[in-house]
């Protein structure tokens, strides 16, 4: 178990340091900063302090924080997925009316 635990510290070290950076080159507003660090903190306290979570373990009937992890960032990633689908359709949608646009007066 320490070995996972080291490797998330450093992925949240990591990931602490690159939100910094995006804040720093105004990439991030200071909400979309304090956001992430929020998030990156409330890893490494669930990463350090495993037992932290087994109230949420126990309601819901989960044996290992692990696999609670693993659930959470399975329906953040659809949810990810899915904005980004969103994103990208009305991208494509604003792309085709500017070429046709471009097209009838071009």
């Amino acid at each position: 178990m320490i070995g996972i635990q080291i490797a998330a510290i450093i992925f949240v070290l990591w990931m602490t340091y690159f939100s910094y950076l995006h804040f720093r080159r105004k990439e991030f507003s200071l909400t979309e900063f304090l956001f992430w660090q929020f998030i990156w903190a409330g890893l490494a306290i669930v990463v350090i302090f495993p037992k932290s979570v087994d109230f949420i373990l126990k309601k819901f009937s989960i044996t290992r924080t692990f696999d609670l992890v693993v659930i959470i960032g399975i329906v953040i990633l659809f949810g990810i997925t899915f904005r980004n689908y969103v994103l990208l359709r009305r991208t494509e949608r604003r792309l085709e009316e500017l070429v046709r646009k471009d097209a009838i007066h071009g």
